[in-house]
């Protein structure tokens, strides 16, 4: 038979052994286990204050943009202020949109050289390559529609050129911007190549496609 009192001593004795290991490794490393706990929840606790904070941010930048857009429609030149003092100090994604309205609203007064400022801006600050593209393809349509600052054609070429490659979600415009680029300064042969292109490319949106049609026959005609 089993000694029933002399198993629990070899218990008890078991228990002191590993609480006295115990002891041991908590005197030797609790305090870095200490200080790793505390580090977790300040991380935790840092983390939920960001989120908070960001959110509260977005919130403030949507209340500020959405208020420009409908003064826009009153006073230009009050919403262009606004639209400019949230590309300062906004989130990143309301900075570049208030950015873009701001050198349009701009382009519309009649200021173009200050909205040729911002769009450049924007190219720079922008870290998604779909806005940062579009300023340059909005800067070359101010360009083209421009009477006052004259163009200069093969740098506005040479910016449009990347965006000219296949994928590129703006390859479409870029090219057709390059076209007439090529046919002001001259260069026909340029112009009628990527107009035909443009004009047989099934994935072009078909009014696209129509006006590279004209924009050809145009070109036959002189």
């Amino acid at each position: 038979m089993i000694d029933l009192s002399q198993d629990s001593l070899l218990r008890e004795i078991d228990e002191d052994i590993r609480r006295e290991r115990y002891a041991r490794l908590w005197k030797r490393f609790g305090g870095w286990i200490i200080a790793i706990a505390v580090a977790v929840l300040l991380g935790v606790a840092g983390y939920q204050f960001w989120q908070f904070r960001t959110q509260k941010q977005q919130q403030e930048a949507s209340a500020r943009f959405a208020a420009a857009v409908a003064l826009a429609t009153t006073d230009r030149a009050a919403a262009e202020r606004q639209f400019a003092a949230i590309a300062a100090d906004g989130p990143a994604g309301f900075a570049v949109l208030a950015g873009l309205r701001q050198a349009a609203l701009l382009a519309q007064n009649g200021d173009t050289q200050a909205a040729h400022g911002v769009y450049q801006q924007v190219e720079r600050k922008a870290t998604d390559p779909f806005y940062r593209d579009l300023a340059v393809v909005r800067e070359a349509m101010l360009a083209l529609q421009d009477e006052t600052v004259p163009i200069d054609a093969e740098a506005i070429t040479d910016r449009l050129k990347p965006l000219s490659a296949n994928g590129n979600p703006w390859r479409f415009t870029a090219r057709e911007l390059s076209a007439v680029l090529a046919s002001r300064t001259g260069q026909t042969t340029e112009a009628r190549d990527v107009l035909s292109g443009l004009a047989n490319d099934q994935l072009a949106p078909s009014d696209m496609r129509e006006r590279a049609r004209q924009l050809l026959a145009e070109l036959g005609e002189r």
